[in-house]
């Protein structure tokens, strides 16, 4: 089970010196959800820690709207995390009905970001989503999503007000953001995780890649022949893992 630590800034701050082998997603769902979805996710066994932050549009509501989505009955988290903590995350979610959509995010009527989307499937997914701001600049809530066995220690600035930080996150609402850009200081992060055998790791990634391709529509046979899976497969068959049953039991 993780644990949740939240701060104030913006996720492109809380991430800085954190983005090798990591993505972006953007995960879509009725405001009405969000408690058992974090409920959820709480429970994951992701093995890196996962940043995000939840948007809320105060401005720009209309061009949702005209997009053909209710702002104010939606929450979005966006993330940042492992890839290939990415199918462990999402597979419990795709089992519920979850779906990757293809949903375009154009901030400030800028070109389109490449961020992937998901959407419960109660929510209502738009070919494109307008935002008033580039949502990795926008300043409110962050949060560290942080695996068990694993240990976070932040070298923060020697001028940092713990105080005045205290403050700040006491009397900022848990779900808005602001559209103003700000520079976040850079964070020394030092993880800790605890081993786990190799072949296990490689079972969870094939389980994961399986589950993220056949949410994208795919069989059997079009899973196996995906680029993607060919290669996890061979690494995990080099270390006797029996890739050929777990694709059979998943399409059974």
């Amino acid at each position: 089970m993780a644990r949740t630590e939240m701060k104030r800034g913006t996720l492109k701050g809380i991430t800085v010196g954190s983005n090798d082998g990591r993505t972006h997603v953007l995960l879509l769902m009725p405001r009405a959800h969000r408690p058992d979805y974090e409920a959820k996710i709480d429970m994951i066994a992701h093995t890196e820690t996962v940043y995000s932050t939840y948007l809320r549009p105060r401005e720009g509501k209309e061009a949702i709207r005209d997009s053909g989505m209710e702002p104010d009955d939606h929450s979005f988290h966006l993330i940042n995390i492992a890839t290939k903590d990415l199918g462990v995350w999402m597979q419990n979610l795709i089992q519920q009905g979850w779906n990757r959509c293809e949903m375009e995010v154009i901030p400030n009527n800028d070109t389109a970001m490449d961020i992937m989307c998901f959407g419960h499937p109660s929510s209502t997914v738009v070919e494109r989503l307008p935002l008033p701001w580039n949502p990795f600049d926008v300043e409110g809530r962050c949060y560290n999503h942080i695996p068990d066995g694993t240990t976070i220690i932040e070298d923060a600035p020697d001028d940092l007000d713990s105080d005045k930080v205290s403050e700040d996150i006491s009397s900022t609402d848990s779900e808005i953001v602001e559209a103003e850009p700000v520079e976040a200081p850079a964070e020394t992060t030092k993880v800790v995780v605890a081993e786990v055998p190799a072949s296990e790791l490689l079972e969870e990634e094939v389980r994961r890649t399986i589950d993220l391709l056949r949410a994208d529509g795919m069989d059997m046979m079009q899973v196996m022949e995906h680029p993607k899976f060919a290669e996890v497969s061979e690494r995990a068959g080099a270390a006797n893992v029996d890739v050929w049953t777990m694709v059979v039991s998943t399409f059974q």
